[in-house]
């Protein structure tokens, strides 16, 4: 019998991203971390800036360029900021730094004004080592060429004025006018010692840690979507080479049996043994009642291990119960004992292997539990850990025993560990009236497959389907 899932159960690459993302996931940011971190080892550029603070030159006839008006301040720090960006300036911090050109100086610095006509200088490098060593050059090749400036302003306008003092003396000028011509000199040497480099203060250079940080967040962001796209499209044809169980037709029409019910959200509250157990679960027990009238020994399997399909079966027992059937549940699922705790009873011992190995009584084993007003069910735990549990479920005392209980009961139900993991369940199966299967939603349609061939050698007949939608992680 062939499987009809091959147009059912194709999926896009964004479906089959999240069906494996087990693998997909991980791949896709460690390929987006590494991108940025080869980003901000390897590339990218570092900027240090610094600040100028100038002295206020107005007044000061060093730097009035003749002019008899007090300098405009946005204007002078124009000019000193151009200063710092000229040839001169480049010239002398590529003679300093190893391997830097004044070309490679002139793409590095840029300078310009704030807005409180200061200086501020930019410098970008490979490196951050490099950055504040080209920024702390530059500033120091400003101060020096700018006091040296300064100093030759300064001569010039005293050499000026004495020349005319000479000029004066040599006439027998007037001994006032002389004396003013010395004061003018004194004025400018004190002034030009006063002002010296014509900087105030300094402003440490510090890098931009952003812009090194920028350029490797959007490389890795760039990988991320790269990475994404490439595992989605990685994944997407092996969902093409794995088809999955993406609906509950998927599943009635593989295995070929009845849809008892539809999980199709997590309950509202914890399970409560006494609590009413929900209206899927209430659906669920109506529709064995329909289809399985006679009750009898009902096996509740899975595909593959699953955390919530013990939940499944306690609920399925107490609507059964509520509905006044006479219900006997067995925890056969010695490796998880799921119903078994949801019932509250956790110990290993006094329990269905020691009822098979003639160690106890049934009577001595059987747990009462209420499930709402006058409504019961009986319970028997797993028991204690076995060496070969197939083995012993497939003995003479295990089908005595079934045969016992079918009598007593009008619905046996018997969880048994997920069929492809352990043979405990196919152990059972051929002394039980039936099996519900509890298929979850990406389960691969192989599995089922081979679940269905098994039934068929076992002889077991299948019951239903009971199809949980909750997202499970199915993906490997």
């Amino acid at each position: 019998m062939s499987t009809p899932l091959a147009e059912n159960s194709s999926i896009g690459p964004l479906e089959a991203f999240w069906r494996y993302r087990a693998w997909t996931v991980p791949v896709t940011l460690v390929i987006g971390l590494l991108a940025g971190l080869f980003v901000l080892a390897t590339s990218g550029t570092s900027t240090a800036s610094t600040t100028l603070y100038l002295t206020d030159p107005r007044g000061t006839p060093v730097f009035r360029d003749g002019s008899s008006t007090p300098t405009d301040l946005s204007r002078y720090a124009r000019q000193r900021a151009e200063f710092a960006d000229s040839a001169e300036v480049h010239e002398a911090v590529a003679a300093v730094i190893d391997g830097e050109t004044v070309e490679s100086i002139d793409d590095a610095v840029v300078t310009g004004t704030t807005s409180t006509s200061d200086v501020r200088i930019d410098c970008t490098a490979d490196n951050d080592d490099l950055a504040l060593q080209i920024c702390d050059e530059v500033v120091t090749a400003y101060l020096d060429l700018t006091e040296r400036d300064t100093a030759a302003r300064a001569d010039a306008l005293v050499n000026a004025f004495l020349a005319e003092r000479d000029r004066l003396v040599e006439e027998n000028g007037g001994q006032s006018t002389i004396d003013q011509i010395d004061l003018q000199i004194a004025e400018v040497r004190s002034e030009a010692a006063l002002i010296g480099n014509g900087v105030e203060f300094v402003e440490p250079a510090e890098v931009n840690q952003n812009s090194r940080i920028l350029p490797a967040l959007q490389y890795a962001i760039a990988a991320l979507l790269f990475a994404a796209f490439a595992t989605a499209i990685v994944a997407w044809f092996r969902a093409g080479r794995r088809p999955v169980v993406a609906s509950s037709s998927d599943a009635t029409a593989t295995l070929d049996a009845p849809l008892l019910g539809e999980i199709t959200e997590p309950p509202g509250a914890l399970f409560d043994p006494a609590a009413p157990p929900g209206a899927a679960y209430q659906l669920l027990a109506t529709s064995l009642g329909a289809v399985n009238p006679q009750g009898g020994v009902v096996l509740t399997a899975t595909i593959t291990p699953s955390h919530e399909a013990p939940e499944t079966v306690a609920r399925l027992a107490v609507a059964a119960a509520r509905e006044g059937r006479r219900v006997l549940v067995i925890d056969a699922n010695l490796h998880d004992r799921g119903v078994s705790r949801l019932f509250g009873f956790d110990q290993g011992v006094g329990g269905f292997t020691e009822l098979l190995a003639g160690l106890a009584a049934l009577d001595d084993v059987r747990r009462t539990v209420g499930v709402g007003g006058q409504a019961h069910l009986d319970l028997l735990i797993g028991g204690r850990a076995v060496d070969d549990p197939a083995g012993l479920f497939r003995s003479q005392a295990a089908r005595s025993t079934l045969h016992a209980v079918r009598g007593s009961y009008d619905l046996v139900l018997i969880d048994v560990p997920s069929l492809l993991a352990v043979a405990d369940g196919s152990a059972l199966a051929g002394d039980a009236d039936g099996m519900i299967l509890i298929v979850e939603r990406g389960t691969d349609a192989r599995d089922l497959d081979i679940v269905r061939q098994r039934l068929e050698v076992l002889r077991t007949d299948l019951i239903g389907v009971v199809y949980d939608h909750r997202a499970h992680d199915h993906g490997r």
